[in-house]
């Protein structure tokens, strides 16, 4: 049997929300990748502005990001309303500063419950659940539109490495590929700022992201 590195998740179920949130609290290694986003969301952009996250999940970067940057105003998407309680109990302490949206990022126009102007879009973890390169596409396409001009994206998410030796699942792919499909999106100077993680012969599905910029 062929070995895919990808994983099954069920996060409409209240209980598998609950126990995926307690799994995935951030290690040394995933702060660093809160790091990165956190230091470019420093250098580009207003202290006050609205920072939108495709994916909120359980509200760790959030956390990471409100308590740093006092001054933002935090818009954080995600499908699951399961995620969205979770998350909103973390960050209650936030609520004059954050907003939530319930939406799916390629089936409903998610951008239409976020005022403008938009300086940033983040995501860690997120879009390879998406399940093809055309659907992380459409929300790159979509998060172009959205941005405000100078405004910047950040992608976090789990890619196949280049020396691949399995096969992933179609949602995590090539670092040149995320390049390309941002470019193409209309992002200028699009980027992969670090990779971590990286396991070739023994990876897990929770090894192999990389972080991706690009600006409008």
């Amino acid at each position: 049997m062929e070995t895919v590195i990808g994983a099954h998740h069920e996060f409409h179920d209240a209980e598998f929300v609950a126990g995926w949130a307690d799994r995935f609290v951030p290690t040394p290694e995933r702060l660093e990748l809160f790091n990165v986003i956190l230091s470019e969301l420093r250098s580009r952009i207003p202290h006050d502005s609205r920072v939108v996250e495709l994916g909120i999940g359980p509200g760790y970067l959030a956390q990471h990001l409100l308590q740093a940057m006092p001054g933002i105003h935090y818009y954080g998407i995600d499908f699951s309303h399961p995620m969205i309680e979770i998350a909103r109990k973390r960050l209650g302490s936030h609520s004059a500063r954050l907003n939530f949206v319930q939406a799916d990022l390629v089936k409903d126009a998610w951008w239409s419950d976020v005022p403008s102007p938009v300086s940033a879009i983040i995501s860690t973890w997120a879009l390879h659940d998406l399940g093809s390169q055309e659907n992380v596409e459409l929300v790159y396409q979509n998060s172009a539109q959205a941005l405000k001009q100078g405004g910047i994206f950040l992608n976090g998410d789990f890619i196949k490495p280049d020396k691949a030796i399995y096969e992933y699942e179609p949602g995590r792919f090539e670092i040149a590929k995320h390049l390309e499909i941002l470019t193409r999106a209309g992002f200028k100077n699009a980027e992969c700022l670090v990779v971590l993680e990286e396991e070739i012969e023994s990876p897990t599905a929770a090894q192999n992201y990389a972080c991706f910029r690009g600006v409008i």
